[in-house]
């Protein structure tokens, strides 16, 4: 959409938005788990395998009609929310776009190994998911606590992928009850949430 100007550029925002929301709403309904994915590696219950999870992402993809190249990435991102990550890193090892690069990065801060996580997310620079994330999360600051969780993350403006990071690392070692941790998750989620409405604008 980059480029659009004028009333033309608010007629085409006023018709794909829909079309991406329900495109989103068929993406997740393939991909949903009953059980958020955790900030480690997992695998955690109710995941599917690749294989499964692959044949179901051919035949949504086939019927969206969707770019190969955001095919590409939808499908990385579902196999790593369901605790894939060889098979997505596979799709995205090669590939040198900021989207390939933000997977990575979410790859290797759940493997964990934070150094390699902060190295993928320097190349994604400012991106649009963490420019207009926090306006997703303004709902998760429930009280003084978890407002201070976020002002960590969103000190400059967008969300900080390196104080993501850092703030899971900070936890990894705690129980999965461990309110912050929790938390944490549930960021993650909006994370990946925000991440497939990206790739299907």
């Amino acid at each position: 959409m980059t480029g659009l100007t004028g009333r033309g550029s608010s007629t085409m925002v006023a018709v794909l938005r829909p079309m991406t929301e329900s495109r989103a709403q068929s993406f997740w309904q393939i991909v949903a788990t009953p059980e958020r994915p955790e900030l480690g590696q997992g695998p955690r219950n109710g995941v599917a395998s690749s294989a499964v999870l692959n044949r179901r992402l051919d035949a949504w993809i086939q019927t969206t009609g969707i770019s190969l190249p955001a095919a590409v990435h939808l499908r990385a991102t579902a196999l790593l929310y369901h605790d894939q990550h060889d098979p997505a890193h596979d799709l995205v090892q090669e590939l040198v776009d900021p989207e390939a690069a933000f997977i990575h990065g979410i790859l290797h801060r759940r493997e964990p190994d934070y150094w390699n996580a902060k190295y993928w997310f320097r190349r994604v620079t400012e991106h649009p998911v963490y420019v207009h994330l926090p306006e997703r999360l303004h709902g998760l600051a429930l009280d003084p606590t978890t407002a201070g969780w976020l002002k960590n993350l969103t000190l400059a403006g967008p969300l900080d992928p390196f104080a993501f990071v850092d703030a899971c690392e900070r936890v990894a070692r705690r129980p999965v009850e461990d309110p912050e941790a929790a938390w944490l998750r549930t960021v993650q989620q909006h994370e990946f949430e925000a991440l497939v409405d990206h790739l299907l604008a």
